[in-house]
């Protein structure tokens, strides 16, 4: 008899894994019903799933999501061994298996499966142009910010895209200049803000200063409107992005196009698998999980979707041994982090994405105006707020 379970993933559509989960059904007589979440809504959708302890078995969740669900006591913790079945730490890219903890805590709450990093892509050609030096141009804030310049001053149409809109990929911009300057965004144990104390200001005024460096015709852009102006525009220069970036590159722009590590440290985020507590097909759902973690699987599947592998074995195979692109992303994936996990990072999270997209409206509306005051405005009664919340969790 066939044993089945759902499972519940956030991609472009069914397609993509659907060929995997048949290898599944047949290599364990576990049939698999999938379904298939829009990242827009796959928050909401899972909420319910939290609240009412009904649906999917296995689920794909966004790596910031982790703190709430534990919050709601809805996930199955992994036993010492179900993680020696499922994969040791080692196995895994070290930022990729801290985000399945909760912070100052041993629990693992979820299994690393995806994995994506914020790189820095640019145009060779406009850099040579401009006389920049390749090797230096990225090597820290300063030199970025003076890199974008120089690019501007030559004339360069777009020396630099970035979105500017209401999209939490602020945050996961911001926060490589954050750390570059020691910063964080919330203390260890989840009980204080850090976001308005010196060190993270400076790094956030940093990246909002460079706003002077998008003109006006594409001060707006938002969610992957930056992706497609450099792809279609041969005069924008920089931009930052997600390793999906390499999947559209022409064969000519890969041979102009290369990508930097960000100042600071690359976030490293992707998506993670859960248990949820209220599954009743405990064993089947963990060879799921095992069958969707292995090196092989995440290989096929992760270029399907413009992602990486979490497991630190696929990364020996090429294309990501072999090809230079891929390695500078390699480099990034071991020196990277992703954000501390507390239980209340989701809300946090929310209210950044908020800040943010209202500090950009004030400085591409007045450029000229005292930047490190605005950004005090926006962020200090938000850190006052968020205290009061999080000295009571």
């Amino acid at each position: 008899m066939t044993t089945e379970i759902e499972l519940s993933i956030q991609a472009p559509s069914a397609e993509l894994i659907q060929p995997l989960l048949q290898d599944f059904e047949t290599q364990h007589r576990i049939r698999v019903k999938l379904r298939v979440l829009s990242w827009d809504t796959a928050w909401s959708d899972l909420v319910k799933v939290a609240l009412y302890g009904d649906g999917p078995d296995v689920s794909e969740i966004g790596s910031t999501w982790l703190g709430d669900l534990v919050a709601m006591n809805a996930l199955h913790t992994f036993t010492p061994d179900e993680i020696i079945l499922l994969g040791k730490a080692s196995n895994f890219m070290p930022a990729a298996w801290q985000g399945c903890h909760i912070s100052n805590q041993s629990e693992v709450w979820a299994i690393p499966w995806m994995v994506g990093i914020r790189l820095l892509f640019y145009r060779r050609r406009l850099l040579e142009q401009a006389g920049v030096a390749e090797a230096t141009a990225f090597q820290d804030a300063a030199q970025l910010n003076a890199t974008l310049q120089r690019l501007q001053e030559q004339g360069i149409g777009v020396p630099w895209t970035a979105p500017t809109g209401l999209t939490h990929t602020t945050l996961l911009n911001v926060c490589s200049w954050v750390w570059g300057e020691g910063g964080d965004f919330i203390t260890p144990d989840g009980k204080r803000t850090q976001f308005a104390d010196p060190p993270a200001l400076a790094g956030i005024g940093q990246y909002f200063a460079l706003g002077r460096y998008i003109p006006a015709s594409v001060h707006h852009l938002n969610a992957l409107q930056p992706d497609n102006q450099f792809l279609s525009d041969p005069q924008t220069a920089v931009t930052m992005s997600g390793p999906w970036l390499f999947e559209f590159l022409t064969r000519a722009q890969r041979e102009e196009i290369h990508v930097a590590l960000p100042p600071g440290r690359a976030f490293v985020g992707g998506s993670h698998l859960v248990l949820w507590k209220h599954t009743r097909k405990h064993e089947a759902a963990l060879k799921l999980i095992r069958f969707l973690t292995q090196p092989e699987v995440q290989m096929t599947y992760a270029p399907r979707i413009g992602l990486l592998p979490a497991q630190v074995d696929a990364w020996a195979a090429p294309p990501y041994s072999s090809d230079p692109l891929w390695q500078v992303t390699a480099s990034g994936m071991q020196s990277g982090r992703g954000f501390l996990i507390t239980r209340a990072w989701g809300l946090m999270e929310d209210r950044l994405a908020n800040e943010f997209a209202a500090l950009w409206r004030d400085v591409l509306a007045q450029p000229e105006a005292a930047l490190d005051v605005a950004i005090r405005r926006h962020l200090e009664p938000l850190a006052k707020r968020l205290d009061l919340v999080l000295g009571q969790s």
